[in-house]
């Protein structure tokens, strides 16, 4: 008995959410920490109060408040464990896979949106930031609900008091979403655009999105005007401007894990567009807004680069993976060419597997090896640890730095379990004679070498080299 079309539909978007679902958890605390992620750990630390968070996040933390108050609260509901934290960007990771299938499903009224939900449940570049305790899968999960909302308020297929309804549920998820990454207002911008173009072009009025603009902005700067105003106050970034390379790759193998799969991505995307461009431009459709949102994603944080100071990385953009994975999934069911729709699918479905699996197959270390550390000294009779981060800017970085690696590392189960201890490193008790000095190799450019005032009496016994770890034991004299 054959199954019907619709029940067909049903399993086939199930088996691949719930790939989605496997390889997001799949190996989920693979890696220890990095220092970006200790970072939301620490801000996020609920046994501290609100406004202790607020002032921690203004030491050091360049991102929005907005994940690490979320973070607090799951730690606060469950334990405050590095691995329980990843809980947190993994559950926006999954609820990510459907509502992108029902976004493409409302762009292109058509069972494309398989191939959409297939297409991101098996992103390695989405992947691993839902395994990362950091605010970009929470970004893009908040940015396509957004774009969800949007479609709904202009569709002029449903009742007055629908609308209202979606009106609202649209201002409360673009405050949310603005408040999450400043760059995320490069989508309301798109949206301002694409609402003036189709009425110019198409005199298509939408009402209720102009009218939902000075709510939205007015709530989101009523809780984020002092954020903003500090991050427009920075002369110079972290970032440095992007060589030649970024200008024919554009993060696409970053996207999608190398140059061949940034490659055969871009050059598809790039091939669908300019085959459909007349589609895609001259007639009324939902197309418009992705291709805005793409274009702008990079064109606004490239000249304010150059206007003042760089600030595009490929990360703070991940919300262009929205239109990129739906434009690819949804305008080659519109190519009419048999032969070259089923080229396009092999061209990209092939590859795209073959990669995925060689990822999880191949997995490497990416990030410095704490646990791995940790459980080495399982026997060793020295259970005393200190940070070394002397080699840091300045005094007051190396100070904070070398507090949220404690904070992580004392907050370890491996640690725990062995009774470890971890001190300052310019505060030890006098009767301690043995220690570990954990150096992580990037916070100091690799110079592990001791402060200068305890060279001459602190005996190097032992070294031990982890992934971007070189600890030592050292006999106090």
């Amino acid at each position: 008995m054959f199954l019907s079309k619709k029940n067909s539909i049903l399993i086939f978007s199930i088996l691949f959410i719930l790939i989605g679902v496997f390889l997001r958890t799949y190996q989920l605390n693979f890696d220890s920490y990095w220092l970006d992620e200790m970072i939301s750990y620490w801000v996020a630390d609920p046994n501290i109060s609100f406004d202790d968070t607020l002032i921690r996040r203004d030491q050091i933390e360049q991102s929005p408040v907005l994940f690490d108050l979320i973070l607090k609260q799951y730690l606060k509901f469950f334990s405050y464990d590095p691995e329980v934290g990843r809980h947190v960007p993994l559950f926006f990771g999954i609820l990510s896979i459907p509502l992108l299938g029902l976004l493409s499903q409302q762009i292109s009224k058509s069972n494309s949106f398989l191939l959409t939900i297939f297409l991101i449940s098996i992103n390695v570049y989405l992947i691993s930031y839902s395994q990362e305790v950091r605010p970009y899968s929470l970004i893009f999960f908040l940015s396509v609900v957004n774009l969800i909302f949007y479609y709904k308020i202009t569709s002029e297929n449903l009742s007055f008091l629908k609308k209202i309804v979606f009106f609202h549920f649209f201002i409360i998820f673009s405050v949310l979403t603005l408040s999450s990454h400043p760059f995320t207002l490069i989508i309301l911008f798109s949206q301002i655009i694409n609402s003036i173009y189709i009425f110019l072009f198409f005199k298509k009025k939408n009402y209720l999105f102009f009218f939902s603009i000075p709510f939205i902005l007015s709530i989101y700067l009523f809780f984020n005007i002092n954020y903003i105003i500090k991050q427009l106050s920075f002369s110079e970034y972290f970032l440095a401007h992007e060589n030649w390379k970024f200008y024919y790759n554009y993060y696409f193998s970053r996207f999608f894990g190398s140059k061949i799969m940034g490659l055969i991505y871009l050059s598809t995307l790039i091939y669908l567009v300019i085959a459909l461009r007349k589609k895609i431009f001259f007639t009324f459709n939902n197309y418009l807004l992705l291709i805005f949102i793409l274009i702008f994603s990079y064109i606004i944080p490239l000249f304010y680069s150059y206007l003042k100071t760089p600030v595009l990385t490929d990360r703070y953009i991940i919300f262009v993976l929205i239109p990129i994975l739906i434009l690819i999934s949804t305008l080659v069911f519109e190519i009419t060419n048999k032969k070259v729709k089923i080229f396009i699918f092999i061209f990209l479905l092939g590859p795209t597997i073959i990669n995925n699996f060689m990822e999880i197959k191949d997995r490497k270390i990416n990030k410095p090896e704490f646990k791995k550390f940790l459980d080495s000294l399982e026997k060793n009779d020295v259970k005393n640890l200190t940070v070394n981060t002397s080699s840091a800017i300045s005094k007051k970085a190396s100070e904070i730095q070398a507090k949220l690696v404690r904070n992580y590392i004392k907050n370890l189960k491996e640690f725990k379990n062995n009774n470890f201890q971890i001190f300052n490193i310019n505060d030890l008790p006098k009767n301690k004679k043995m220690i570990w000095v954990i150096c992580y190799e990037p916070l100091v450019g690799s110079d592990c070498s001791l402060p200068n005032e305890k060279k001459d009496t602190w005996i190097l016994i032992e070294t031990k080299q982890n992934h971007f770890l070189n600890s030592r034991l050292y006999e106090i004299n």
